[in-house]
């Protein structure tokens, strides 16, 4: 069976829902915006909002400290093999290159979560035609 890595995650054809939503989610947010120019780019937008994503999928306040943590007490963290981060930036740097980003940029992973469910989009189709929260 052929394995391949996909967004930093690994996938086959057994792949987890979990590690789907990731991938989803990851793929996005590498299509966010990114203000950065020239050799300031140690972190790449979709390491930067997976680390934002995991303070909310791990209930900490800051992921960089978690992970020290986790290191510390285990020998290692979880950051690359469940949110297939290879740097953890600063909680500084997440809210600097996330926060003028418009939420809406997030409503195809949601949209990909719904249709992935085999529920109806009809939810989260409005008038307009766009997709999402309106």
């Amino acid at each position: 069976m052929g394995v391949r890595k996909t967004a930093g995650l690994r996938c086959d054809a057994r792949m987890r829902p979990l590690d789907v939503l990731l991938g989803s989610l990851r793929s996005c947010l590498e299509r966010f915006p990114d203000k950065r120019r020239g050799l300031n780019t140690t972190y790449d937008m979709g390491d930067i909002g997976m680390a934002a994503f995991s303070v909310f999928f791990l209930q900490s306040p800051s992921f960089l400290a978690h992970q020290r943590q986790f290191e510390a007490g285990h020998g290692h963290s979880n950051c690359t093999s469940l949110f297939g981060l290879s740097k953890i930036p600063c909680d500084n740097h997440i809210r600097a290159m996330l926060d003028p980003a418009a939420p809406d940029l997030l409503h195809p992973v949601f949209t990909a979560a719904v249709v992935r469910s085999g529920k109806s989009t009809a939810l989260w189709t409005c008038s307009a035609g766009s997709t999402g929260a309106c």
